[in-house]
């Protein structure tokens, strides 16, 4: 990928969380390694790194992620147009993605939900609160 940046950490992890990759869609840079870190270092799960929608679906689209965090605040293509086209198609469609921004509205919310985002934590998050929606999305039975 040319734009975004990523990070595929799999030497991070124990027991079989390692097989498990969230792709974190964040353009700050400080928020964007608070949720790696929680995913990788406290879950140990892997994480993937796109700082904009275009990356993001490029990701889904080549990298398979089991779940997506997604800020809907960013430039290039904001995260309500990017939870749609991936809710949009067949192939994505099944990724939980969890919308995680600083509009904390109910007009906000419902258009996360309206566009397909599973989920929906408010900025400024909290830990255990983000620990618990990654664990309830990532531990659920398969089908």
């Amino acid at each position: 990928m040319t734009s975004g940046k990523q990070s595929d950490k799999s030497e991070r992890g124990t027991g079989s969380n390692h097989d498990k990759l969230v792709l974190i869609v964040e353009d700050e840079p400080d928020n964007r390694e608070i949720m790696r870190t929680v995913v990788e270092d406290i879950l140990g799960y892997r994480a993937i790194l796109a700082d904009d929608g275009e990356t993001a679906l490029q990701v889904v689209a080549t990298g398979g992620p089991d779940m997506v965090l997604m800020d809907l605040m960013m430039p290039v293509l904001d995260g309500f147009e990017t939870i749609r086209r991936i809710k949009a198609d067949r192939a994505t469609r099944s990724i939980p993605v969890i919308a995680i921004t600083a509009l904390g509205g109910q007009v906000d919310r419902q258009r996360a939900t309206d566009e397909g985002a599973d989920g929906f934590l408010s900025k400024p998050f909290d830990l255990n609160e983000l620990i618990s929606v990654i664990q309830r999305y990532l531990t659920a039975p398969a089908d």
